[in-house]
């Protein structure tokens, strides 16, 4: 695989999908846990007061963190996708919402970061998404970026079965790597081959989540640095 350009129609493929979304407006009172991937979110909320979400699309992730959670005061949000993270600013700024921080960029950009700059991480449907080797150097990234005893939280789509392969009518590219319409939609490991990818962390709970309604099960898991 050419793994640059993978990587640039990726984010030419993120970039059209996020000019769908527009902004919102949120208040902290309205806000609740309605299911498994809010609770982590909050989980990591609730304890860290520095969080980076990683690949945070519209922003969810650190959205979720800042207004459910009790203890962030600071969030790093970073996607490559420029519209993600202009509809993010707006949602920001209609919230009034201070304690977010937003860069347009991809994990390279955290290189000029110190070790031990978070002590939560939150990375929601980014690393199975992206090529195997690139996946590996963002995974790098949050194992020097996080504090011991620092929690990651951690959504991956669903694992694609054989009949799940030959329904959505994916097409492998390389190992356990398949693409849906010609984009990279999954690298394809089972929840207990990414926990092992993640040494040097222990896995605290997982839960499945159901993204779309009666469709196959998203997985999410809250792990904690322990060297």
């Amino acid at each position: 695989m050419n793994i640059g350009k993978i990587n640039t129609e990726l984010i030419e493929f993120w970039n059209d999908f996020f000019k769908e979304h527009k902004p919102m407006t949120l208040d902290k009172k309205d806000m609740k846990v309605e299911h498994e991937l809010d609770q982590y979110i909050k989980d990591v909320g609730d304890y860290a007061s520095t969080i980076l979400d990683l690949g945070t699309g519209s922003g969810y992730c650190i959205l979720t963190a800042a207004l459910l959670g009790s203890k962030m005061t600071h969030g790093l949000a970073i996607d490559p996708s420029l519209k993600a993270i202009e509809t993010l600013n707006e949602t920001l700024k209609n919230s009034n919402i201070n304690t977010i921080e937003t860069k347009v960029g991809t994990h390279v950009i955290l290189d000029s970061y110190e070790d031990g700059s978070f002590d939560g991480v939150l990375s929601s449907n980014v690393l199975d998404v992206v090529p195997y080797e690139t996946s590996e150097q963002m995974i790098e990234e949050i194992k020097r970026l996080l504090k011991p005893k620092g929690l990651l939280m951690l959504k991956l789509n669903f694992y694609l079965t054989e009949d799940m392969i030959k329904r959505t009518k994916a097409v492998r590219m390389a190992h356990n790597t398949y693409a849906i319409n010609g984009v990279l939609r999954s690298h394809n490991l089972t929840t207990e081959e990414w926990v092992r990818r993640f040494n040097g962390f222990r896995l605290l709970k997982s839960a499945t989540y159901e993204r779309i309604e009666n469709g196959p099960l998203d997985r999410v898991l809250l792990l904690e640095k322990i060297s």
